[in-house]
């Protein structure tokens, strides 16, 4: 009778790791998933950044271009402009035109594409942390169910004992017949 009391606790405490290991399972499954979206994340934020900056490239090559316009446009003034104060003036009115929508656009694109590497570090951070985290928590479920494993077997090992000196005694009160 206390031997199937046993044989009912252990087989108890063989359903509690059976559910602790699907929970366990459960909860990695999990992680793994969330590790997949995080990277799917940071792939797209790594394709805005490019695309992002493959605009920055097409806008500087085509503010460059209005550049040389404008360029070719100022000495084709300045060869009609006959005075050299009015010259000066004139170049001075259009340098001035052409470099402040540029450099107010190139400052907003610098801008922007801080707030990029800033978020492309804060995710990258933010991966590295949950990665970390989940290492730990890998090992730290590994430890645990090989001292599960191990305690399951100093039972098994105990009861088996237990069991071959019951056996012992069974045998030993036995009338001989």
């Amino acid at each position: 009778m206390e031997l199937q009391k046993m044989l009912i606790d252990e087989r108890m405490k063989c359903e509690n790791h059976r559910t602790n290991y699907k929970t366990l399972k459960a909860e990695h499954t999990s992680l793994q998933e969330e590790l997949t979206r995080a990277q799917g994340e940071l792939r797209r934020l790594l394709s805005d950044r490019q695309a992002q900056q493959e605009k920055l490239q097409l806008l500087l090559a085509e503010l460059r271009g209005d550049l040389l316009d404008r360029t070719r446009e100022l000495e084709e003034l300045r060869l009609q402009v006959m005075t050299p104060q009015r010259l000066e003036l004139l170049r001075a009115q259009v340098q001035q035109e052409m470099e402040a929508p540029v450099r107010e656009r190139f400052n907003k694109l610098e801008e922007e594409s801080e707030k990029y590497r800033s978020e492309y570090n804060k995710l990258r951070y933010d991966f590295t942390f949950l990665k970390s985290q989940f290492d730990h928590q890998r090992e730290e479920h590994a430890r645990t169910l090989e001292e599960r494993r191990i305690r399951s077997e100093a039972e098994v090992s105990r009861l088996e004992k237990e069991r071959e000196e019951l056996l012992a005694q069974y045998q030993g009160f036995r009338p001989a017949a």
